[in-house]
């Protein structure tokens, strides 16, 4: 009852009513509510200040607010501000909201909300401060700041969507690659950046991530604001919320446009020469040339020019162009219009004999073929000469869907392939030419001092330029394993072309008596050696079985050792090309008197026909009725061996029954023929 009683004369008190409810008040408060008197002494500390200045209220209350939560460089500038409110009843932070630094119990310091009123009590002055603690905040808003400073700088575009694929952030870089605003794209979904049969690669990446993949890399095309094509390489990353569910996807997009036009360019200068070595006519190649040239960049249309004497102007000769009847439309004209030197691209380019660019054929004056280009959807064009001895063979023009402009890497390409393919085809009139006049036994002398004749320094020239683009080329340390591969097979292919160039100026000089030997003590079963080796990896690659057997006791002689090694290397290289797969080569040497030694070359390969036997050292014939090729080695090899006194035969027992080559050559004591003459 007493209890009772005294509840309900506290009830009857409005000054303990009141008191009960600012408990109540403070004790709940989420933020610090400190209050302090006139000398500075804190008299109230919240259970909120307990938890954030880690001191208990029996130890603030009484305490200096000063020496309690205020940094001691800030301390001097409270008290000076204090004294100045009691003098002058006037304080700059009464009223206002200010962000501070704080002390807590541990000596670290934390930044803070700030609002402080001052009240009359008594006719003494009582400052209430309302604190709050703004140290995560502050440093989320820093850091989301510096995270946002650095999206816009980035030179990467950086994208970010939802669930429902909608673009929400979009940053500078990004409007630079696409061509469209923040303000055009977000809200809009991401799929206007894609090409529509490309929209399934797009929309399973949210799914992907979804099933726990952090970053999802590759490379793909997406579309800019004018509809042109932009090759990129892509890392997505999932967007969370505090639970950890997936709510979006992060993109960030590189530019790899030169990356892939500079791969592109390296796998058509190694494609051009892997067909022009295959192939002697440009016939049986056009079509495949202008594909793989259209395939270096996003070319719709391409075609080769040459001059017609009887229709006195340049008529197209060879074309290709992508599935489309619109296009096909320009393809069927070009292939029965005849332009004059100077009239149309070609035209131009035949009379400057430079590439010449058109950035819009549609809109050319001097393009003859301007309204079907248009109705083709065809704009920009690009053409440029095929030299043989600096005089045009040919001209090969490239249309795109877009317009185009100068490009300084594909002109250094084209002007070596210019040259490639300006020699092919002028190799391909020599050796028609040659054919022609083969069948004149009569005049198959001439032909071949003709075609020989051609072959000087200068027509090895061009294929300098191709050699040292792939041997640059393949010094590049971002190669793809198969563009490295292939641009091997580049520098193969073009050896192989000198080669041959090399083995008629070597027939060349022989039929003058040109060819000089160097004439120096030599090891023939060292030569041999260095023969095998060089065709190691052919035996190798065939898996070809060799067995040496260098018996001779005397293999020291005198004569010119590279090209007695060149002998050697011809007639090992005939062996491996004519045995197949997995098949057996000999090699043995032996002294048959003691001024002699022989070296043989045997193989189980494919024989020679009985009426070949007697041919296989001539130049230009077939070693049997399905060779292929000038077949130049033996008859060099021939001409080599018989300069050093010694005699080169073969034998064979026919077809599927293997060959074999002996060499023999006389020991150091015996003079070679005099070939010497300069």
């Amino acid at each position: 009852m007493a209890s009772e009683q005294k509840q309900r004369n506290k009830a009857r008190n409005p000054a303990a009513t009141l008191e009960a409810l600012s408990r109540t008040f403070l004790d709940s408060a989420l933020d610090c509510i400190i209050t302090m008197d006139a000398t500075g002494r804190v008299q109230e500390f919240n259970p909120a200040s307990e938890r954030v200045f880690g001191f208990t209220r029996n130890e603030a209350v009484g305490k200096e607010l000063a020496e309690l939560i205020i940094p001691p460089r800030l301390r001097e500038r409270h008290r000076q501000g204090l004294a100045h409110y009691l003098k002058t009843g006037q304080g700059p932070l009464i009223g206002k909201l200010i962000e501070i630094e704080a002390l807590r119990r541990d000596g670290s310091e934390i930044l803070v909300a700030l609002a402080i009123n001052a009240t009359q009590v008594n006719g003494s002055p009582i400052f209430t401060a309302y604190l709050r603690d703004i140290t995560e905040r502050k440093r989320a808003e820093e850091t989301n700041r510096r995270l946002a400073a650095i999206v816009e700088s980035s030179g990467d575009g950086i994208i970010s969507k939802d669930l429902d694929e909608t673009i929400t952030s979009w940053n500078k870089e990004a409007e630079r690659l696409f061509g469209y605003s923040a303000r055009e794209v977000i809200g809009k979904p991401i799929t206007i950046l894609v090409p529509p049969d490309r929209h399934n690669e797009e929309l399973g990446i949210i799914e992907r991530l979804r099933q726990g993949e952090r970053i999802i890399r590759y490379e793909t095309i997406h579309l800019r604001k004018d509809g042109t094509a932009l090759d990129i390489s892509l890392a997505v990353s999932p967007i969370k919320d505090e639970s950890g569910q997936v709510i979006g996807a992060s993109k960030i997009v590189r530019d790899i446009t030169e990356r892939v036009r500079t791969e592109r360019r390296r796998t058509t200068q190694y494609a051009v020469t892997n067909l022009l070595a295959g192939s002697w006519t440009l016939a049986e190649v056009a079509t495949q040339l202008l594909e793989v040239m259209a395939a270096s960049g996003d070319w719709a249309f391409a075609a080769i020019w040459t001059y017609d004497e009887a229709a006195g102007g340049l008529r197209c000769r060879n074309v290709w162009h992508e599935a489309s009847e619109r296009v096909k439309k320009f393809s069927d004209l070009s292939l029965v219009i005849t332009l004059a030197k100077g009239q149309g691209l070609p035209g131009r380019v035949w009379n400057s004999k430079k590439p010449t660019w058109v950035y819009d054929v549609t809109r050319d004056p001097n393009f003859p073929r301007a309204p079907y280009a248009a109705e083709a959807g065809l704009h920009g064009g690009f053409a440029f000469p095929l030299f043989f001895h600096g005089e045009i063979d040919g001209i090969m023009e490239l249309f795109s869907n877009n317009v185009v402009e100068p490009d300084e890497d594909l002109l250094q390409m084209v002007e070596a392939l210019g040259s490639q393919i300006g020699l092919f085809i002028e190799r391909g009139r020599i050796v028609q030419e040659l054919q022609r006049e083969k069948e004149n036994a009569g005049a198959a002398k001439t032909a071949k001092d003709r075609f020989l004749a051609t072959l000087s320094d200068k027509l090895r020239g061009p294929l300098g330029p191709v050699l040292t683009w792939a041997d640059n080329a393949a010094e590049q340390p971002d190669l793809r394993p198969d563009v490295q591969q292939g641009l091997k097979m580049v520098r193969g292919n073009v050896e192989l072309e000198m080669r041959l160039i090399e083995d008629m100026l070597d027939l060349a000089r022989i039929a003058r008596g040109k060819l000089k030997l160097e004439l120096r003590r030599t090891d023939v079963h060292e030569l041999l050696q260095s023969a095998m080796e060089i065709v190691r990896s052919d035996i190798a690659d065939r898996h070809l079985k060799l067995s040496v057997t260098l018996a001779a006791s005397r293999h020291e002689l005198v004569a010119d050792a590279p090209r007695l090694q060149q002998v050697f290397w011809n007639i090992l290289r005939n062996a491996c090309k004519f045995t197949p797969e997995n098949g057996a080569i000999s090699v043995r040497s032996y002294n048959p008197n003691p001024r002699t030694i022989t070296i043989e070359v045997s193989d189980n390969g494919m024989g020679i026909e009985p009426q070949f036997i007697a041919k296989v050292f001539d130049a230009f014939e077939q070693a049997d009725s399905r060779s292929e090729g000038l077949e130049l080695g033996l008859a060099i090899s021939k001409a080599i061996v018989e300069m050093h006194a010694g005699t080169i035969r073969a034998r064979s027992e026919g077809m599927g029954k293997g060959a074999t080559f002996v060499i023999d050559l006389p020991l150091r004591g015996s003079s070679p023929r005099n070939f010497n003459t300069a």
